[in-house]
Parts: C-alpha cells; structure tokens; sequence
C-alpha cells in the first residue's frame, strides 16, 4: 500500500523538476555581456569570495592561496548604482577562538562596474 502512495509524490516531484521557472529571451536583444573578476590571493590561506547587493549575497567561489581565479559575476548582481561590493571570507576560521568564532567576512571591498568589464581584485 506504501509503494501506491510514494507514486504520486514521485510523480509531483518529476513534474515540478520539469517544469522550471525559465525565462525566453528576447532573440532581437544582444546577450547581456559577462562581467568578471580576476582576484589574485597574496595570502598563504584559502578565501571564499562573495558578491553582495544589499542584504543578499552569492558565493563567487573559492581562491586557493598564492594563487589567481577568474569569476563571472551574475548579472542580477550588478544592479544600477555602478557599484559591486565583494565579501572575502578566510576559509578556517570558524570556531577558532583566536580569529573569532563568529563566521564573518575578514574584509569588503567595493569597485565600480559596468556590465561587460574585468575587475581586478587584490588580497593582501
């Protein structure tokens, strides 16, 4: 009787995975240009890198120490102020009573933007 019941639940969830929420668009328009960041990390520790825009925030990814990633940030992200602000976070932290044990951003940094450039970030 179980297997009767798990059917439709399955079923709802094939069908709700389907049919995500895509949007078209406009074939007349040119595709928005990709805006990125080439962030070279001069520090011995890894980062997480995070693009924020008011209260929310996306994670960019991960730069190793002593070493340079490119990333591109989502359009959606660069708003109209001109402005990106970025997060850096030192992976380890957590928990460690000398460096805090709050989870928090060890720096932040904002650059001007407009869609299509590179931005280039340094951490130190």
């Amino acid at each position: 009787m179980r297997a009767f019941q798990a059917v439709p639940l399955l079923l709802l969830v094939f069908v709700a995975s389907c049919s995500g929420a895509q949007t078209a668009e406009d074939p007349s328009k040119p595709p928005r240009p990709k805006t990125t960041v080439e962030v070279e990390n001069r520090k011995t520790t890894d980062l997480n890198l995070y693009v924020l825009n008011g209260a929310r925030r996306i994670r960019l990814g991960t730069v190793p120490g002593m070493a340079t990633r490119n990333f591109v940030i989502p359009p959606h992200m660069i708003g109209e102020a001109d402005r990106v602000r970025f997060g850096v976070e030192v992976i380890g932290t957590f928990g460690d009573e000398r460096i805090g044990s709050e989870r928090r951003f060890t720096s932040e940094e904002e650059l001007p933007v407009r869609a299509g450039e590179q931005l280039s970030l340094t951490i130190q």
